[in-house]
């Protein structure tokens, strides 16, 4: 019998030990559940052939339901101390890397025995303990990746990820490689993805929570931008990639709101503008600060700025790890300055405020700044 020739092959092994005993191998849960599938695999289309052979010359007309049932009964012995031998590497501690190559080997094997018996208690069998490998597979991910963010570390002075974060992705790119050869692999590069980034996420902003917004804003877009390299090298990451991209666009936000201001005050424009926004007052030219010789520097230093971009940067943009994040928080701050400018053009070029030569004031239209200042 099917069940028989198994418990030999497990404890006995073939004629005079040669092959040995499968059970000799169950220190290692990878090559262990290997041998007893591989050989379940070996032996159940035999069977299937012993059968055909039984019925080779009985009436065909329902034949071959009738071996598809005889079959599955003969391998319902197995199912029991299968079963129990996988569960106990399932429930017992172990890496997360040997859950998941047990839970691929169950399904590989699953398939693959499926087309010689499709139904009966060993089909039923081998699904459940996939099922169970698999949400094993997925709690011992979670446990790990909470234990490697068990200690917020402080982020370092260059606001680079820490080395728990740089170890957690490390740990993510090789599960999403070797998902990414798997059977399922969609489903599991989604739900691994899932298990690391989303709690490496909230740590990103309960160490962020602790900074200085522009510290903040940089740390986190840093992290974010690491995570975001990581997961654009896999398929199927493509829902994930967009919400980072979302909560990226929002810390630059952030730095742009932070950096215009260091603008503003940085070329002494806070009164200017405060005086563009007051419709109550009389003619601009009479009004302390909107002297001509005082636009005509303003508009000196907007021009030097164009120049030197760099010049009046906030230090911490500088530790952006993204040129692209670098160059959007530089256009979207000179924006800022571009459309006060541009306001400020148009008010001196407008007649009521009794400007003479406004054009020698602010020589350069808003459109021929913007040119110099986009280069």
């Amino acid at each position: 019998m099917l069940v028989g020739d198994f418990i030999d092959a497990l404890t006995r092994g073939g004629p005079s030990g040669n092959p040995s005993p499968i059970e000799l191998r169950a220190h290692d849960p990878q090559i262990y559940v290997t041998d007893m599938l591989a050989w379940l695999n070996k032996a159940i289309p035999i069977e299937k052939q012993k059968l055909l052979l039984l019925v080779k010359f009985c009436d065909k007309s329902d034949l071959v339901q009738q071996v598809e049932n005889a079959l599955a009964n003969i391998c319902e012995g197995v199912c029991h101390p299968l079963k129990i031998r996988v569960e106990k590497i399932i429930i017992a501690p172990a890496d997360t890397a040997v859950l998941y190559a047990v839970t691929n080997l169950l399904r590989y094997y699953r398939k693959s025995i499926g087309k010689v018996t499709k139904d009966g208690l060993l089909g039923a069998t081998l699904k459940e303990l996939q099922e169970k490998s698999e949400h094993a597979f997925l709690k011992a991910l979670e446990a790990q990746v909470s234990n490697m963010l068990v200690r917020v570390e402080a982020p370092p002075k260059d606001l680079t990820p820490t080395s728990s974060i740089n170890g957690l992705l490390s740990m993510l790119r090789d599960m999403l490689s070797t998902a990414s050869m798997s059977e399922g692999r969609e489903s599991d590069m989604v739900k691994i993805a899932q298990c690391v980034v989303d709690p490496l996420l909230r740590a990103v902003n309960e160490q962020a929570s602790r900074l200085p917004t522009t510290d903040m804003a940089v740390y986190t877009l840093n992290c974010m931008y690491s995570m975001y390299t990581c997961l654009s090298l896999y398929q199927y990451m493509e829902d994930r990639l967009e919400r980072l991209q979302a909560q990226s666009d929002a810390q630059i936000d952030t730095l742009t709101s932070e950096q215009a201001s260091s603008l503003v005050a940085n070329l002494n424009l806070g009164p200017i503008y405060t005086i563009l926004q007051d419709t109550s007052h009389g003619a601009l030219s009479t009004i302390p600060g909107m002297e001509p010789s005082n636009l005509k520097n303003f508009l000196m230093r907007l021009d030097n700025l164009g120049s030197s971009p760099d010049s009046l940067l906030l230090p911490q943009i500088t530790l952006l790890l993204s040129s692209q994040h670098k160059k959007a928080v530089q256009r979207r701050s000179f924006d800022v300055l571009l459309a006060i400018y541009k306001q400020l053009y148009e008010a001196v070029h407008n007649p009521s405020n009794l400007y003479e030569n406004p054009k020698t004031i602010l020589y350069k239209t808003p459109d021929e700044l913007a040119k110099h200042v986009s280069k």
